[in-house]
């Protein structure tokens, strides 16, 4: 249902659960100057607003609304890049009589969005503001002793031409040191004005009611012009890279570029799992488990960017075996067709977290948003129906796409 041009509302009624999940979702094309902003001032908006300037009276409100659930944060989807508001409140049905949660928390939902603590024309609070942008930046810096973390960041760095997309959806300390107040509350109010909005409601609802709600935000049309997907041209040859570090044990990073179109994505999906998705993935099972050489070993694949990851924690010194095990791996998915066994095996799994997903409410809110931003609208049968039609001949032919782009690897010892 479009509420207006560019501003979407998604109502999935369902009785099945205790709570009604909110969803607000705005998403504009990922740019390293935007990014710093939208976050900081996500990080406002969940903390304070107008009419609530206190971080206790905003936790005193959401007791009132029996201990509801409320944050803002940010993620990344190919190129485009996502503020998500969320709230969780305890269904009608479920609370004394006469006691109505959803309208109330529609209306803290509303002034905390659409309101929030400003200082004049100055921009967002000074004091509240400066508070939020020192944790933001604490915890920024604890990421850099995730050395997993950190190995993975900077392959990705390394690995994409494009600087904006090399970011994380958080950015980076230089872009946040940068923002000030003004400019955090401007990006705000931009992002309310401009970005594609997506409300996805599930829960014990009148569709009616919703819209009614929404409509009451009074949104502005808008026609966002968004790119969903990201591709690069492959690398002449492969870069390695070594970073020395003061690590007990190493972090390999192999990215594969991997294209595949729309209608093979779901062949790309087994493929993944097959490889190193899974606990009986081969990576897993005859890297780790049975030659032991890792720690921990997956694989990863991103379909809107096109980037297959594959991740491993190793003693230095099983290194260079652990890559000749990944690549042998590979390289075996892309001779030998994977046995009639071992392919059903992949599938019944898939199937079954695909519906353990369905009974996690954030996760069918999560899923509406993504056929939404991606134009894929697949329903519970379709999606079974296509990964049934998956066979080991379409994995072998995934498998020959991958190509290796980036041998990366942080280690400790002398260079």
């Amino acid at each position: 249902m479009e509420l207006v041009e560019g501003v979407y509302l998604h109502v999935l009624p369902n009785q099945g659960f205790a709570t009604t999940h909110i969803q607000v979702n705005f998403t504009q094309n990922l740019t390293a100057n935007m990014v710093g902003p939208r976050v900081l001032a996500s990080n406002m908006v969940e903390t304070v607003s107008a009419e609530l300037p206190s971080q206790k009276l905003m936790a005193q409100a959401q007791s009132k609304l029996y201990g509801a659930d409320f944050n803002v944060d940010v993620m990344k989807t190919g190129q485009l890049h996502t503020v998500r508001a969320s709230l969780v409140l305890a269904d009608n049905e479920y609370l004394p009589a006469g006691e109505n949660t959803l309208q109330a928390g529609l209306a803290f939902l509303k002034s905390s969005l659409l309101y929030p603590l400003i200082d004049g024309d100055r921009g967002f609070h000074l004091t509240v503001f400066e508070r939020q942008k020192a944790i933001t930046l604490d915890e920024l810096a604890g990421l850099k002793e995730d050395r997993q973390y950190l190995a993975l960041r900077q392959a990705l760095q390394v690995y994409f031409v494009s600087k904006d997309q090399a970011l994380p959806a958080f950015g980076s300390e230089e872009l946040l040191v940068e923002t000030n107040r003004l400019v955090a509350y401007q990006a705000w109010q931009a992002m309310l004005a401009n970005d594609r909005v997506d409300i996805v409601v599930f829960g014990q609802v009148d569709a009616e009611m919703i819209r009614t709600a929404f409509m009451s935000w009074h949104w502005a049309a808008r026609q966002p012009k968004l790119s969903l997907n990201y591709q690069q041209p492959l690398l002449e040859q492969v870069k390695a890279l070594r970073v020395q570090s003061d690590v007990n044990q190493a972090h390999l990073v192999l990215i594969y570029q991997l294209k595949v179109s729309a209608n093979e994505r779901f062949a790309a999906y087994v493929f993944n799992m097959l490889l190193g998705g899974h606990a009986v993935s081969r990576l897993f099972m005859n890297v780790r488990e049975s030659a032991g050489l890792a720690y921990a070993i997956s694989s990863d694949y991103n379909l809107f960017t096109g980037v297959l990851l594959v991740e491993a924690g190793v003693e230095r010194s099983n290194l260079a075996e652990t890559r000749q095990r990944i690549e042998a791996e590979l390289a075996r998915l892309q001779t030998e067709l994977v046995s009639p066994d071992e392919l059903a095996t992949i599938k019944q799994l898939m199937n079954v977290d695909f519906l353990l997903a369905l009974d996690q409410p954030a996760r069918i809110v999560d899923r509406e948003l993504t056929q939404a931003l991606t134009n894929q609208h697949t329903s519970i049968a379709e999606w079974q129906d296509n990964l049934k039609a998956v066979t080991a001949e379409d994995v072998m032919q995934v498998a020959l796409r991958a190509q290796l782009q980036l041998d990366y690897a942080l280690q400790g010892g002398e260079a």
